[in-house]
């Protein structure tokens, strides 16, 4: 039996690969286009999860966890911070980022991934769950707004 340190990883892992899977069929032009979720795009997606998963980066790195306030606030200014930033940079910031994520996560103490430590609660909502419901955005968009899917 897996210890729970390794569960979650691989759990992060097979969850990653499907948000990232949400990605594959999509054209540049899919990328930018609004309405994903209210008016962002699958590229603001894409940023949103990546600065999540920083903070998880730096709140591991820290060894403590910040708590980052007013939520809404914080998703509005990170997603003011990335305006204009190309798609192609989104993705090599995500792809990077989640990188970094894989490494501080491997050397993290096992005792952040039992379910009483606060660390688990902020793993979970800056990985699985986010690729969770942000990937299932994207798919549900993508079904019917995709490019891709138009010229199939």
């Amino acid at each position: 039996m897996k210890d729970r340190k390794s569960a979650v990883m691989a759990a992060i892992d097979d969850n990653w690969r499907q948000f990232r899977g949400s990605l594959d069929r999509l054209v540049s032009n899919d990328m930018s286009t609004p309405g994903v979720l209210d008016d962002m795009s699958v590229a603001d997606i894409v940023g949103h999860v990546t600065t999540w998963e920083w903070e998880l980066v730096t709140a591991l790195d820290r060894g403590h966890i910040e708590p980052v306030g007013d939520v809404e606030r914080f998703n509005e200014k990170a997603a003011q911070r990335k305006k204009g930033t190309g798609v192609r940079r989104i993705l090599e910031d995500m792809e990077r980022v989640h990188r970094s994520l894989r490494d501080q996560l491997a050397k993290a103490p096992s005792a952040y991934f039992e379910p009483d430590d606060p660390f688990r609660e902020l793993i979970d909502s800056c990985t699985v769950l986010h690729y969770q419901e942000h990937g299932t955005h994207i798919r549900v968009w993508a079904a019917s707004n995709s490019l891709a899917s138009t010229r199939s």
